[in-house]
């Protein structure tokens, strides 16, 4: 049983490479009638994309991926008797779960030889992506399992867009000496593309000379940042560009207007626009926008099955309503407390970011974060004056932006006095 990870830059092919080594692996070592590949990583939305491409491997059909959080979720719930004996909190509440407690009691659950010895003859080979974003809870499972199974791992420790240090599941990677380093980059052959990622890698300035594929635009009003986007957008497929703020929706007045203006006004010979852009919700988002429609305040209200059936169509609101009318002639119920509905509310919104049938718009925006480890034709990144952070995690996620792109990024800096783009767009004048 052996660990081998590979390293390396966005798109150079980390995942390519684990799977490559997965399906060489089970050419040789076949998985017996009762055993399965488990595939882990952080994100639902890494999750679904990974399941997406295990489809297409040797593993098809004889694989379960999860994220990590609901893989120590389910030991919890297996051995949860021995939890009790463990003594400590015993985290079962998947509709309110505590996911730093969850992953502690399954390590220590772990811990235990005939715990282990049962996910290892389960899952003989476990594969874990993006790994640089395993806290140290989570690498605590991966510990536990090293050198039970055969385990493939892919990580890049500079797309860790929460700490500036070596992540302790990298270094725990390098201490192994497990580590293969990719250099090649499979996403774009773009020189520009290529160039611009390396040097936000090495912490050197970006060229903010305009090229074919690479641009940084100085941008002294709202006007014109959307004057460049809605030009670009415009004659676009919609599912071929993308909208990428450092900034979430209404947390900076700059990009909330520049998007507005992108949305009403037109712009150009070619009088480009109005772009309707639509913001990708997170998890939170979908279950409070649908908890406010249906008019929950406290927790002591009574919702009505009228009242459900009653919403806008959307994708949370039709598993609500199937609840609602199971509810109603299973049950006899036509009345429901606050708290159950929105746990089905919640779980119906996680379903949906969990399986990623949520709906978007033909133009799409979404936060740096949201399109981590996601790849598209076209990438505009709205940069504004402010973004809080320190410097060497701003210049990660502003390379997490621009390294989503395959052919072409724009990144739109917000420099009312002209004088941001002497430094790296991720060095802000003192104020």
């Amino acid at each position: 049983m052996n660990t081998k990870a590979f390293t390396g830059g966005a798109g150079t092919g980390k995942t390519t490479s684990l799977l490559r080594e997965l399906d060489e692996h089970l050419a040789v070592h076949p998985l017996s009638a009762d055993q399965r590949v488990l595939a882990l990583t952080f994100m639902h939305g890494s999750r679904h994309r990974l399941a997406e491409r295990l489809a297409k491997s040797s593993a098809r059909r004889r694989c379960d991926c999860m994220t990590l959080d609901r893989f120590a979720w389910e030991i919890c719930r297996r051995w949860r008797s021995r939890l009790r004996t463990l003594g400590g909190f015993i985290p079962l509440d998947w509709d309110a779960p505590d996911y730093e407690a969850t992953c502690d009691a399954a390590g220590r659950l772990l811990a235990c030889a005939d715990v282990a010895q049962w996910v290892t003859k389960r899952y003989p080979v476990i594969v874990l992506d993006e790994f640089q974003d395993c806290a140290p809870v989570r690498l605590t499972l991966a510990r536990h399992l090293h050198g039970r199974v055969n385990m493939f791992v892919a990580a890049d420790d500079f797309q860790n867009l929460n700490c500036t240090g070596e992540c302790p599941a990298v270094a725990w990677l390098r201490e192994l000496g497990v580590c293969v380093d990719l250099t090649v980059n499979w996403r774009t052959d773009d020189a520009d593309l290529i160039t611009a990622a390396q040097a936000l890698r090495a912490g050197t300035s970006l060229m903010a000379g305009a090229s074919a594929s690479f641009k940084i635009i100085s941008a002294p009003s709202e006007a014109v940042a959307a004057s460049f986007i809605s030009q670009t957008m415009a004659p676009a497929n919609g599912k071929d560009v993308v909208l990428l703020s450092a900034a979430r929706p209404k947390t900076s007045r700059w990009v909330d207007k520049v998007v507005e203006l992108v949305a009403t006004k037109q712009y150009g010979k070619q009088k480009a626009g109005p772009v309707k852009i639509q913001w990708e919700m997170t998890t939170e988002g979908l279950a409070e926008a649908t908890i406010s429609a249906v008019g929950i305040e406290t927790q002591n209200d009574q919702v009505g099955a009228a009242a459900i059936l009653s919403l806008p169509c959307g994708p949370v609101t039709r598993q609500l309503n199937r609840w609602a009318e199971h509810q109603r002639r299973v049950m006899g119920r036509t009345t429901f407390s606050a708290t159950e509905v929105r746990a089905q509310i919640k779980r119906a919104a996680q379903h949906i970011r969990s399986y990623g049938s949520a709906p978007h718009g033909t133009r799409r925006a979404m936060t740096i974060h949201q399109a981590k480890n996601r790849e598209f034709p076209v990438v505009i990144v709205l940069w504004p004056f402010r973004v809080v952070g320190d410097p060497v995690l701003v210049r990660r996620w502003l390379y997490n932006g621009i390294t989503r792109a395959k052919r072409r990024a724009i990144v739109i800096v917000e420099d009312p006095q002209k004088n941001r783009l002497n430094g790296p767009p991720f060095a802000y004048p003192a104020t």
